[in-house]
C-alpha cells in the first residue's frame, strides 16, 4: 500500500512547527517577510526554470523522455530536501517566526501562527509539483489548463501533507478556543485558583481529544474524496468485517467508502481512532483491479491494525520523544549552558530525532504483525459457518440477509493460514508494482523483500527434521 505520510513530509511539517520556538528578537520588522518572500520566490523560479529547460530539450529531441524524467526527478528531490534548511533560514535567520508572534491576530492564535510557520516550506514543496506539471504540459503529455493545474496541485496536497496538517490545525484550533474560554471566564484570580478551574481544564482537554477522534473520519472523507462502494462489493466487505468481529452498524460501526484517486493509487486505510465512525477507505484501482483474494487480504491487513491496536501503540510511541525533549531542554536551561529559546530548540531537535527512530521502529514491527494477523483473520473471513452461528444469537434481519447473500454469491472457499499468506504476498507485490520506491525500506514500512520473506515462512514452513531416535540420518 502506497505510503501517504513520507519521512520528508513529516520532517517538513514538524520542523516548520518547531520553528515557533525560535529565539525572540528585540524588534522584529516586516523585513523578515520581505527576505522570506525573496528567498522562497528565487527557489520557486529556479525549480520552474529547471523543469522548462529539460522540457525544451525533449521537444528539440536533444534529450530522450526517459533521461529527462530521471534528471527532473533528481532535481526536484534535491529542491524538496533543500526546503528544510531554507525553512530554518527563514524562521531563524530572517526571524520570520518572531515577527509572526507579535502580529495583532496571530499572537492570540496557535493555529494561525502554524499556518505562517508552514507557509515557506509548503510553498517550496508545491513549487516542485508545479514544475513537474508544467514539464509534462510543455512536452504534450499534460493539458495546458489553469483549471487542470490548480486541480492537480490541490489533489497533490490532499494526497500528502493534508493528512498531517489538517488534524494538527484542528487540534491547535481547539487549543485557541480553550485559551479564549480561559480568558473570558477564568480571568478572575479567585476562579483560577479553585478546583473548578482544574476541572474545566481537564474537561476541555478530554473534550478536545474526543472531538478530534470523532471528527477525524469525517475530515478524511473530505480529504480523500470518497464515493459509495458498489452494492455487491459493499455486501462482500460487510460480510468480511462481521465475520472478523467488526460491527458495520450505520452509526456505531465501521463504514466503507471508495477512495477516488483518479486511478492513481492502489491503497487502503482505516481512518479513526475510536470505534464509532471508523472508516475503511479502499482506492478505486484496488477495488477495480485486484482479484478478490488479494483484495480480501488488503482488507484483512487494515483490520489487523484495528484488532491489534496499532494506532494507539504508535501514538504511545511518541511519548519517549516528549520525555527526551522535555528532559534535555530542562537540563540545558537549568545548568545555564544555553538560554531558554536555544535550549528549547535543541530539546525539540532531540525529540524529533527520537520520534523518527522510535516511531519508525514501532511502525515496522506493526506492519509485520499486521501481515501475520491478516492471515489468521482471512481464515475467519472465509468461514461461512460464522454467519450461521451469529444468526442463532439474534433475530433474522437485514444484517443476516446481507451476510447470506454475500456468502452464497461469492462462493466462499476453505481458507488456510498458508494460503492466506500466499495471497498476502501476491497482494503486496501487485500493490507496489507501479511504485518501485514503495518496495524499498522506508521510514514507516519494511521493504517488500522483508515482508514477503516473512509471509513465505508462513506459507512454506520448513519441514520438521527432528527424529524420534535422535540420530542423524545419512
Amino acid at each position: 500500500m502506497r505510503k501517504l505520510l513520507t519521512l520528508y513530509i513529516f520532517l517538513l511539517v514538524i520542523v516548520s512547527l518547531l520553528c515557533g520556538s525560535s529565539p525572540a528578537v528585540p524588534d522584529p520588522s516586516s523585513r523578515a517577510v520581505l527576505a522570506t518572500v525573496l528567498m522562497v520566490s528565487g527557489w520557486v523560479l529556479l525549480a520552474h526554470v529547471a523543469g522548462r529547460l529539460l522540457a525544451r530539450q525533449v521537444v528539440r529531441g536533444s534529450l530522450s523522455y526517459g533521461e529527462a524524467v530521471d534528471f527532473l526527478r533528481m532535481q526536484m528531490e534535491t529542491f524538496r530536501w533543500f526546503a528544510l534548511p531554507i525553512t530554518l533560514l527563514c524562521h531563524y535567520g530572517f526571524s520570520l517566526a518572531a515577527w509572526l508572534r507579535i502580529q495583532p491576530l496571530l499572537d492570540e492564535s496557535m493555529a494561525l501562527q502554524a499556518v505562517g510557520l508552514l507557509a515557506p516550506g509548503m510553498t517550496l514543496l508545491v513549487a516542485t509539483w508545479s514544475a513537474e506539471y508544467w514539464f509534462a504540459a510543455i512536452i504534450g503529455i499534460q493539458e495546458k489548463s489553469m483549471k487542470k493545474y490548480v486541480g492537480s496541485m490541490f489533489q497533490m496536497m490532499r494526497s500528502g501533507p493534508a493528512w498531517l496538517i489538517l488534524p494538527t490545525l484542528l487540534f491547535l484550533g481547539l487549543g485557541d478556543i480553550a485559551g479564549k474560554i480561559q480568558m473570558l471566564y477564568f480571568a478572575d484570580s479567585t476562579l483560577a485558583e479553585g478546583e473548578t478551574y482544574e476541572t474545566w481544564i481537564w474537561g476541555m482537554i478530554a473534550a478536545g481529544v474526543v472531538l478530534v477522534a470523532v471528527a477525524l473520519p469525517y475530515m478524511v472523507r473530505w480529504i480523500a474524496k470518497t464515493e459509495s462502494v458498489g452494492t455487491e462489493q459493499q455486501a462482500e466487505l460487510e460480510t468480511w468485517l462481521r465475520r472478523c468481529g467488526i460491527s458495520t452498524h450505520r452509526y456505531f460501526g465501521m463504514q466503507t467508502a471508495r477512495w477516488n484517486t483518479g486511478g492513481r493509487m492502489l491503497n487502503a486505510m482505516v481512518a479513526g481512532i475510536v470505534r464509532p465512525g471508523r472508516l475503511l477507505l479502499l482506492s478505486d484501482r484496488l477495488l477495480d483491479e485486484l482479484p478478490r483474494g488479494q483484495r480480501m487480504m488488503v482488507v484483512m491487513h487494515e483490520l489487523a491494525h484495528v484488532k491489534r491496536f496499532h494506532v494507539p501503540v504508535r501514538m504511545a510511541a511518541i511519548l519517549p520523544a516528549w520525555f527526551v525533549s522535555s528532559w534535555s531542554s530542562a537540563l540545558l536551561i537549568d545548568h545555564q549552558w544555553l538560554d531558554a529559546s536555544m535550549g528549547a530548540a535543541i530539546g525539540g531537535a532531540l525529540g524529533l530525532i527520537t520520534t523518527v527512530v522510535v516511531l519508525g521502529t514501532v511502525s515496522h514491527l506493526s506492519e509485520l504483525d499486521a501481515d501475520a494477523t491478516a492471515c489468521r483473520l482471512a481464515v475467519r473471513a472465509c468461514d461461512a459457518s460464522r454467519d450461521a452461528r451469529r444468526s442463532k444469537g439474534h433475530a433474522k434481519g437485514e444484517s443476516d440477509a446481507a451476510d447470506e447473500a454475500a456468502s452464497t454469491g461469492n462462493h466462499d472457499l476453505p481458507m488456510t493460514r498458508e494460503l492466506a499468506a500466499e495471497l498476502m504476498a501476491d497482494a503486496l507485490v501487485r500493490v507496489t508494482a507501479d511504485h518501485p520506491s514503495s518496495r524499498k525500506f522506508s521510514w514507516l514500512h519494511p521493504s517488500l523483500e522483508t515482508r514477503v520473506g516473512r509471509l513465505r515462512r508462513i506459507s512454506r514452513p520448513l519441514p520438521d527434521l527432528r527424529s524420534d531416535s535422535h540420530t542423524l540420518a545419512i
